[in-house]
């Protein structure tokens, strides 16, 4: 871990960080004027930079870092449309579904859960041969179910809207 941390105080020059990266110096250059980065010290008028202070700026952006907002708005409008572009990719391989698509899966799998609950003490009555109470103590034991789940979906409902 020290010999990381020291190698993230070493200083660089330009020409070395260009080599090191495959970044043009030009690109460098103005990384550092734009985010206004000072020089470590200077040697022989070429001025040397601690590595933390370069890589954060070079890789800005680089691999989905950053805030795509701050971005130009050229940059940004880019970005977005790269975002779009993905999302309709990952709808056309079936990866993604919308809103709609998913409330009307679960409200088929509900009712399907729901005509069994339904049915159970009824089923239990006639094929397993339980008592009138017995079967009435299942169905109260469903209802408490029922409403459980109910009040369930309507705290995460109410989560979701004031969440959005």
């Amino acid at each position: 871990m020290a010999k990381k941390a020291t190698q993230l105080l070493t200083e660089v020059s330009i020409s070395q960080l260009s080599r090191d990266t495959g970044f043009h110096r030009q690109t460098i250059r103005k990384a550092i004027a734009d985010a206004k980065v000072e020089p470590a010290r200077m040697i022989g008028g070429n001025p040397r930079y601690f590595l933390k202070d370069l890589l954060p700026v070079l890789y800005q952006g680089q691999g989905g870092q950053g805030d795509p907002d701050k971005l130009k708005p050229f940059e940004r409008k880019a970005h977005y449309q790269a975002e779009r572009e993905k999302l309709s990719l990952q709808v056309e391989r079936g990866e993604l579904l919308s809103s709609i698509e998913v409330e009307q899966e679960q409200g088929r799998i509900l009712k399907i859960v729901a005509q069994g609950l339904d049915t159970l003490p009824d089923v239990l009555e006639r094929d397993v041969g339980l008592s009138p109470q017995q079967a009435m103590k299942v169905e109260e034991h469903v209802d408490e179910i029922r409403s459980a789940l109910y009040e369930e979906m309507i705290d995460a409902d109410s989560a979701a809207q004031a969440s959005a």
